[in-house]
């Protein structure tokens, strides 16, 4: 836990900031009044008490500001965070984007000491919730734990130990999950998951392999449940022409899809699309609905290439990777997680189905997650932590989940 020591902004760039004792912080932009906030990555910098002090120990004479920090905080040591970490102060919660900067050739700071502590010890972050921040105000981290997007544990294949295996996921690190009901006549069991765990939320829609099972009350049904507080979403809907290949059958599932598409405009929540063999037809109509506005949307296993990627990505659109990325001959969806930027990919199971290497075959399950955030990782470069903590604000981001409770702090 960490304390507000200064709040501090620069009404014009190239001036430095000042302690302003208190500022009301607006939702993806900065603090109010800042010449620094905007739509970008870094709205919000943040520095540690401790260092400043530390700073001020070899002599340097600075004010609070002086690094150009919008808030000094005691209690937290930013740089040992990974990107993608939570802070919250009050109402407002701020996402960790970038850890120091380029530092600027021959400012004040550093021609006097011959160093500046911004550049390695500085923190960006970008306003995910916005309110009042004050000096004295408390500031706490979220604990970082994978967010399974996609699960199925109402499959019957979970019937001799759903309870048991739910009952273990917070303590092996599973901190959410969605629920996906993909057939008709499965709502109740998704939404008895719901009702029973506080971390398992519920999405609710027809799988195109039900189509044809479809009805005016099935589609009445699923905006009963849209209503449901801990609904997060309609899904999974879309297309599928694996097992489907008469044109009367595609042209069926285009009509429900569009018919479940238009409940979530309704209801004003994301999508959850399936796609298989079918990537042009699903293509199309999700651009036709985005052209219009929805309230985002997510591409679950992703299977197509970087090329199909780009189209969703440049909607503003995630793409769900899961265990499949693990797999050998996986190049093309390798190449698509090496593509997209991480602040748009999500993890998930599509458990019971496509459990990760080396238990590929087996039953699949959240506590499997660990090996694909251990691949994306490899893939990219970086930490298996960053990849959690990004992965999991990208779901409370899409699923309007921004406001759960507080973490473990630190």
């Amino acid at each position: 836990m960490g304390k507000v020591l200064a709040v501090c902004i620069s009404e014009k760039k190239g001036t430095q900031k000042k302690n302003v004792e208190s500022a009301v912080f607006v939702e993806d932009w900065g603090l109010e009044g800042d010449a620094h906030a905007g739509k970008w990555h870094r709205q919000v910098s943040l520095l540690s008490g401790e260092k400043i002090d530390a700073f001020r120990a070899k002599g340097a004479e600075v004010e609070d500001g002086a690094f150009g920090e919008n808030l000094v905080v005691e209690g937290i040591d930013f740089a040992k965070l990974p990107v993608g970490t939570r802070f919250r102060c009050g109402e407002v919660v701020l996402e960790l984007t970038q850890i120091g900067k380029e530092c600027h050739n021959g400012c004040a700071i550093f021609q006097k000491m011959g160093e500046c502590i911004m550049p390695r010890e500085g923190v960006f972050t970008r306003v995910l919730k916005g309110g009042k921040v004050s000096v004295g105000d408390e500031m706490t981290v979220d604990k970082a734990m994978i967010f399974d997007t996609h699960a199925h544990y109402d499959d019957e294949a979970f019937d001799e130990d759903r309870f048991a295996m739910l009952d273990s996921m917070q303590e092996n690190g599973i901190g959410h999950i969605v629920d996906v009901c993909a057939s008709v006549g499965h709502f109740d069991r998704v939404y008895d998951l719901v009702e029973k765990y506080p971390f398992v939320y519920g999405a609710v829609g027809v799988h195109p392999d039900d189509a044809d099972k479809v009805d005016a009350a099935v589609l009445d049904e699923i905006r009963r449940y849209c209503d449901m507080k801990k609904t997060v979403a309609v899904g999974e809907i879309g297309l599928d022409y694996y097992w489907h290949k008469e044109k009367e059958e595609h042209l069926l599932q285009q009509k429900v899809f569009r018919q479940q598409m238009d409940i979530a405009r309704e209801k004003k929540l994301p999508f959850i699309i399936h796609s298989r063999d079918a990537a042009e037809d699903t293509l199309n109509i999700v651009k036709e609905y985005m052209k219009d506005g929805m309230y985002g949307g997510i591409i679950h296993c992703f299977s197509y290439s970087k090329e199909i990627a780009r189209e969703y990505l440049n909607m503003g659109l995630y793409l769900g990777i899961g265990g499949v990325v693990t797999f050998k001959n996986s190049r093309k969806l390798k190449e698509v997680a090496e593509y997209a930027p991480l602040n748009q990919i999500l993890l998930e199971t599509d458990c019971p189905y496509m459990a990760p290497v080396p238990n590929r075959g087996k039953r699949n399950s959240s506590l499997y997650l660990p090996e694909v955030v251990k691949t994306i990782a490899e893939i990219k470069g970086i930490s298996c932590e960053e990849v959690v903590a990004v992965t999991e604000s990208n779901a409370l981001k899409v699923l309007n989940l921004i406001n759960l409770g507080k973490s473990a702090l630190l």
